[in-house]
């Protein structure tokens, strides 16, 4: 047996107590120690959709810091304005998971002591929930307003269109209307030609003359107001056919692209999502923290470790007082051996 494990022996009994003790200690915080719980809210920002993505009204990172600068420490206040008994430092923790549009509010604490975590987490709650929407109202506002003005020049684009048609409509009338005048214009050539051939052949004097030069002004009037309305009916109408074809392309292709944008706007309203809280202060289903086993083995390996050095350590020093007592002794005997008899 070694001198180390020989000194352990002899103080056998230390080593015991030592032991007991510290256990003991240990079973004692683990059975008293109450269960702490973690008590958590989940947030989730509101997002609206912005092109082929959807991004938060808010960045996770400016809503972290309104929590941590402004919102938690006011509702920690408030909660110590109202219960001016109630001493503790009520802690509030606000993260942000990665790679989410989540913030999450954590607090440790026991059934018993929950209440003012629960009741901070929740002002705090709902100042975010208020702030956040200002900010959704704000953007719900804006795309609406959009929307309408949208609506408005699609009801426009729309006007503008029964108008086109009714001009078209109306060309068939022109259209008629040329016609008639033509064929009305055809029966004046033709009733002016045979009154000049008969006047050619009875033209022998002034008068007759005259009214053959008559005769022939009229034919050509009636020629160039017939090619005038033939070219009306011909060229002007199909030209002004062709301009309204192509001011109705025009106004569909308007009226479709006001259509889409109608459409992703109505995309971007029903895509608007506002701020809300999954769960507010959500009890953890098994408690946090150091496990009562856990408390127990470091009890027992702490126990263990003080068991074997106690009694080294009380060997060691009965070692000092047994070697300072001898010395002491052999001192004395010095200072008896050089005093002289009386």
């Amino acid at each position: 047996m070694t001198k180390s494990a020989w000194w352990i022996w002899r103080r056998r009994r230390a080593a015991w107590v030592t032991l007991s003790a510290i256990v003991a200690c240990g079973l004692a915080v683990a059975l008293l120690k109450p269960k702490t719980f973690a008590y958590t809210t989940t947030i989730e920002i509101g997002s609206r959709a912005e092109g082929n993505k959807t991004v938060p009204i808010e960045s996770v990172e400016t809503t972290l810091a309104k929590l941590e600068e402004n919102y938690l420490p006011a509702a920690r206040r408030r909660y110590q304005q109202d219960h001016p008994d109630e001493v503790g430092a009520f802690q509030v923790d606000a993260r942000v998971p990665k790679n989410s549009q989540l913030v999450v509010l954590t607090s440790k604490a026991s059934e018993a002591t929950s209440a003012p975590y629960r009741q901070i987490q929740q002002q705090t709650v709902q100042a975010l929930l208020a702030d956040h929407g200002r900010v959704f109202e704000v953007q719900r506002m804006a795309i609406g307003q959009q929307k309408r003005r949208a609506e408005a020049a699609l009801q426009g684009l729309v006007d503008q269109a029964q108008v086109l048609r009714q001009q078209f409509d109306r060309l068939e009338q022109t259209d008629q209307l040329l016609e008639q005048q033509i064929a009305d214009t055809r029966a004046l050539l033709d009733v002016a030609t045979a009154n000049r051939t008969r006047a050619v052949g009875e033209a022998r004097d002034e008068a007759r003359a005259m009214t053959l030069l008559m005769l022939d002004n009229e034919v050509r009037a009636n020629r160039a107001r017939l090619a005038d309305l033939q070219q009306q009916l011909q060229i002007g109408q199909a030209e002004k056919r062709d301009q309204l074809q192509n001011s109705l392309r025009e106004n569909d292709r308007d009226q479709a692209l006001q259509r889409a944008e109608i459409q992703r706007l109505d995309l971007q309203l029903k895509n608007l999502q506002e701020t809300r809280a999954l769960g507010v202060a959500i009890q953890s289903p098994r408690p946090v923290g150091t496990p009562r086993s856990l408390i127990v083995a470091l009890s027992l390996v702490l126990g263990g470790m003080l068991a074997l050095l106690v009694p080294l350590g009380l060997e060691f020093v009965d070692r000092v007082q047994r070697t300072l007592h001898g010395a002491s002794a052999r001192r004395a005997a010095d200072v008896s051996a050089v005093t002289p008899a009386d």
